[in-house]
């Protein structure tokens, strides 16, 4: 992404002022992760990817990072809050409604990233008022998905790619 087409989509976000929901939700898979045991940990390619985000998501003025309880979330969701200079909490990954009412009650007037999976990705977002039906393969890890205005009438939504 370029810096200009950078400065286009912060120029939109900012303009895009939500009636009575939070600002924003930015939603991303975890990184890569380890192909086996019952909780696997991101590979070297998944921090990569990772401190990625946290570079490409430096300026868009994050105030929270959510992330699902398990390791690979919490692994992801840490490198960017660390580079961000903000404090990751973890959420029940099942708790998609209990989720979305601590963004709209305890984060109503913030940005937020939520690391999730690509299981839940398609019912946070629908949670969240987009009407676009989404899904996410088990190969992509490269998807921004950027609500403004969640949970209002007409929230705008963005699908975006990491280069």
């Amino acid at each position: 992404m370029s810096i200009r087409t950078a400065c286009a989509l912060l120029l939109l976000f900012a303009a895009a002022t939500p009636v009575a929901a939070q600002e924003a939700v930015y939603v991303i898979r975890h990184g890569e992760k380890e192909l086996s045991g019952d909780e696997p940990a991101l590979t070297p390619e998944g921090r990569d990817r990772a401190a990625g985000w946290a570079r490409m998501l430096r300026h868009s003025g994050l105030d929270a990072v959510i992330t699902s309880d398990a390791l690979r979330t919490r692994e992801t969701g840490a490198i960017i809050a660390e580079a961000l200079d903000l404090r990751a909490s973890a959420w029940p990954a099942t708790d998609m409604a209990g989720l979305v009412d601590m963004l709209e009650f305890d984060h109503e007037d913030d940005r937020v990233l939520v690391v999730a999976h690509a299981e839940t990705i398609p019912g946070i977002l629908a949670r969240l008022g987009v009407l676009d039906e989404i899904s996410v393969d088990q190969t992509e890890f490269a998807n921004l998905f950027v609500v403004t205005g969640p949970g209002s009438d007409n929230p705008v939504f963005l699908r975006l790619f990491m280069p």
